[in-house]
């Protein structure tokens, strides 16, 4: 029974993993409050992520706050410029659902299938930064390009991460427990999840010499 419940045990471990993603997921929201710092919070909140997926975390608040602060700039740009693509794609879509014929349909696919592309590049755009420095060219670059090049992990990550936001809105009673989900762990949790996937994925574009530190040069 002392093992069961001792600091080593699968059960403590559980426990303060589980901790650590509720304060992680109130970071986030409080940091996503001024909408334009969405970037930003995110870039942060997967830099933890990122060292729990390797075990590596320490000092998980101030690490959170660090990488806040010195992925500001980038993280901000790049969140603004794909929100206003995201704003651009929609208000197209909306505008060639009222077209008729060949030509409406082919306007649609074609706004759907770059759509698409903007999906998985923002799956792996927060990610990236937070784990390679690079500039904000190549970040958006790497971030289509590595999702494109690990796309069976690409597809997998996607599914983690839109599924739990339509189950939330299947039906009334989902969507209450829903948003106590999101309120309190969901953001946070499918980080973690995720980042467990994106350690293997940038594992492969890293140094050889790699030591562990989330400040690599990225790919260009």
């Amino acid at each position: 029974m002392g093992s069961f419940f001792g600091l080593d045990s699968p059960l403590m471990r559980f426990l303060s993993r589980l901790a650590d993603i509720f304060i992680l997921n109130i970071l986030f929201l409080i940091c996503c409050v001024p909408v334009i710092t969405i970037g930003a919070s995110a870039t942060a909140l997967y830099t933890v992520t990122l060292k729990m997926a390797r075990n590596e975390e320490s000092y998980m608040v101030k690490g959170f706050w660090k990488a806040f602060k010195s992925n500001f700039k980038i993280s901000t740009i790049v969140w603004l410029i794909m929100l206003v693509l995201g704003i651009i794609l929609g208000l197209d879509y909306r505008i060639t659902a009222a077209f008729t014929g060949v030509m409406g349909k082919v306007m649609q696919i074609a706004i759907l299938i770059i759509g698409t592309f903007y999906t998985i590049t923002m799956l792996y755009l927060f990610p990236y930064i937070a784990r390679f420095v690079n500039d904000v060219k190549n970040s958006l670059k790497n971030a289509l390009l590595f999702s494109i090049l690990n796309l069976p992990y690409t597809i997998l990550i996607a599914v983690i991460t839109i599924a739990p936001v339509f189950l939330t809105f299947l039906t009334g009673k989902t969507l209450a427990y829903g948003l106590f989900i999101w309120l309190f762990f969901g953001f946070a949790a499918i980080a973690y999840v995720n980042s467990l996937l994106f350690r293997k994925i940038f594992a492969k574009y890293e140094p050889q010499s790699e030591d562990s530190s989330p400040e690599q040069q990225g790919a260009e």
